[in-house]
């Protein structure tokens, strides 16, 4: 009597390999086992046989190439990283602008456009691109300086609750008279790049953190700085419209003021304006 028993088992391998172009190997390996056991009908005896066979089978997988976008990078699904030059913002750098306003309606309150600069140094910037495109939301911090000069023979001082320019005493002329302001600001801005040429637009919190009022004038004791006043119902926060063209590092910008730099009814309408020269870092 003659007994067979066949026994297959099937092991997959599987090598990988990656490639520059979009086609890869794969090598699939089966290996089979036979096992056939006989039995001797006379002694009953059983003898094994044990037979090994491989084959190897070269098929060829087309790579589809697929990429997942990703903040402006390109992911690939094989994970091969794909470096796509990123945009950079136009806010941080330092600067500096002349300020005017229109002083038709302001008694005593003539500006120096030559004297009255301001200071600009923007430290931090966070910025978006939207999707894969040349547009950017830019935010950030920074701190401006302003210092506006006045022509006439007076000085912004606060009588009784309401700022205003009040006329030096007689027989007092003012050397300057000059009022300071300084900011925290926080921009919310758009910007658009291409060719190294950039455009910007949007809003800018300006957050007053320091103020004051001073003259100086000549007297038979010598020179005099007086204070007047340092609580002159500025706005705490205003909001200012800026706009910003450049080429690479080097940029021209503007601000508007909408709204007048103090208090409703508590000071002169300066609604302020500014253009300068900024130089990213």
């Amino acid at each position: 009597m003659k007994k067979l028993i066949i026994l297959s088992i099937f092991c997959l391998g599987i090598s990988m390999s990656y490639a520059d172009n979009t086609t890869s190997t794969q090598d699939t390996v089966i290996r089979t086992v036979t096992i056939v056991s006989e039995t001797n009908p006379s002694t009953g005896a059983v003898r094994t046989t044990t037979t090994k066979t491989e084959k190897i089978i070269q098929a060829k997988v087309e790579n589809s190439g697929s990429n997942v976008i990703f903040d402006g990078s390109s992911y690939n699904i094989i994970f091969s990283w794909k470096k796509k030059k990123k945009l950079q913002p136009h806010w941080t750098g330092i600067g500096m602008g002349f300020m005017n306003y229109n002083d038709k309606d302001i008694p005593n309150g003539r500006l120096q456009v030559s004297r009255s600069h301001n200071f600009t140094v923007n430290l931090i910037d966070y910025h978006k691109q939207i999707k894969n495109s040349n547009w950017l939301f830019v935010s950030g911090i920074g701190f401006e300086w302003s210092r506006y000069h006045f022509q006439d023979n007076a000085a912004l001082t606060r009588i009784d609750g309401v700022t205003r320019f009040e006329p030096a005493p007689e027989g007092i002329n003012y050397n300057s008279s000059k009022l300071l302001v300084y900011y925290i600001t926080f921009p919310l801005l758009l910007e658009y790049q291409t060719s190294g040429i950039h455009m910007s637009g949007g809003v800018v919190a300006f957050f007053k953190y320091y103020s004051k009022s001073q003259v100086n004038y000549y007297t038979e004791r010598g020179r005099q700085v007086i204070n007047m006043g340092r609580d002159l119902n500025i706005r705490p926060v205003d909001i200012k419209l800026r706009l910003q063209v450049g080429i690479n590092d080097v940029h021209v910008y503007g601000y508007y003021s909408p709204m007048s730099m103090f208090n409703k009814d508590r000071g002169p309408d300066l609604r302020t304006y500014t253009i300068g020269v900024m130089i990213g870092i």
